[in-house]
């Protein structure tokens, strides 16, 4: 049983590989989620269901704002679905859910119970000082009393896991994130299904990324590193793929700023981890991570990867192989990591030599498998 209060961006990937990779004949399987779920997920949900490779049960007080009232009924209700299954497996994915769901399974009687955090929310800079000192405690208690095994997607967030005493080392094992070694369009091609023909010259250098336009993944450093390289080569185009409540402040600084022309901010789409091969080189900007999907998936595709120097990037980021690392919020080293990588671009292979060796989705799941089977 899967308990996720948000299933959208990386934790719905992480997801979906796992309720379409796991072996029906050893796995039964069922999700409870909240309201918060993304375009991809709410497209896949009657297949879903009708195909039965897995039990939706929707729980409406499963929410992201903490709230006495939702979340003691969001117990209770988990409790409730968890007495009714009798699952010999309980996994929780993301902060939220994994208090609810570990509390829930531990009223339950659950005695395999896993969880996932995809990044810690007492790492979340949009938190108070005692909003997360809560949060630890509470990862704290759900981890000693009510855990078999933390998944930590990345060594940064296990390394922050001890660094915070939420438990002993033995609690925890790094699984890192993987994704399938599929074929990606050409880079011509890629281009030209993003609708960049006619908009981009064919010729032209682009820096891109695919990510949600929120406070954690920083896109307004993002389009300052852009400014600055554009200054010093007008042939550069940087293409952003995604949506969020940053778009209108992203728009109004490309407007004032007069980067119309070379900075185009598209919506997300569902084939966006597919088309990163339209890039030449990928930018991440990010304040945190747990271990993200977008930067495997570009190492995956071939392309060199400038990124910011926290926790997950800097374990998919080998300087000097597949990339350039540069430090939090800092635009000129940004902007001299995407010069450099522009310059003087590792080959493709040589990037996706550090995909193979470390992140297929393969090696993902053969690990989880493992725990559960144990």
């Amino acid at each position: 049983m899967y308990v996720a209060e948000t299933v959208g961006g990386g934790v719905r990937k992480h997801l979906l590989q796992l309720i379409d990779g796991l072996n029906p004949d050893d796995f039964e399987l069922h999700l409870i989620y909240g309201p918060r779920y993304d375009a991809v997920f709410a497209s896949r949900m009657n297949e879903l269901q009708s195909s039965h490779k897995v039990h939706l049960i929707y729980l409406p007080d499963l929410q992201r704002a903490l709230s006495v009232q939702h979340d003691s009924a969001a117990i209770r209700q988990t409790a409730q679905v968890i007495k009714d299954i009798r699952p010999d497996i309980v996994h929780c994915h993301s902060s939220k859910a994994g208090i609810i769901g570990r509390v829930a399974a531990k009223m339950g009687g659950v005695h395999k119970v896993f969880y996932t955090p995809h990044a810690y929310a007492f790492d979340a800079p949009e938190f108070s000082k005692s909003k997360r000192e809560l949060f630890i405690m509470a990862e704290r208690w759900a981890s000693r009393l009510a855990t078999t095994c933390t998944f930590n997607v990345s060594e940064g967030e296990f390394r922050n896991a001890l660094r915070h005493h939420i438990d002993k080392p033995s609690k925890f094992d790094v699984i890192y994130n993987g994704v399938p070694d599929t074929p990606h369009p050409s880079h011509a091609e890629a281009r030209t299904r993003l609708g960049l023909d006619g908009i981009v010259p064919a010729d032209a250098l682009i820096v891109g990324c695919a990510a949600w336009l929120d406070a954690r993944k920083d896109p307004m450093t993002f389009v300052r590193i852009a400014e600055q390289v554009i200054r010093q080569r007008a042939e550069a185009h940087f293409v952003y793929i995604g949506n969020g409540d940053l778009h209108d402040t992203v728009m109004a600084y490309v407007h004032e700023h007069h980067l119309d022309g070379n900075v185009h901010v598209l919506d997300y789409r569902e084939d966006a981890s597919t088309l990163v091969s339209a890039f030449d080189v990928y930018l991440l900007a990010s304040l945190y991570e747990g271990m993200p999907y977008s930067l495997i998936e570009a190492a995956q595709a071939g392309v060199p990867i400038a990124a910011t120097r926290t926790t997950g990037n800097d374990e998919v980021v080998i300087p000097g192989t597949n990339g350039e690392l540069f430090a939090v919020g800092d635009v000129n080293g940004g902007a001299q990591a995407v010069q450099h990588l522009l310059d003087n671009p590792p080959t493709s292979q040589q990037v996706r030599d550090t995909y193979l060796a470390r992140f297929t989705e393969q090696q993902m799941l053969e690990h989880i498998v493992q725990w559960y089977k144990r």
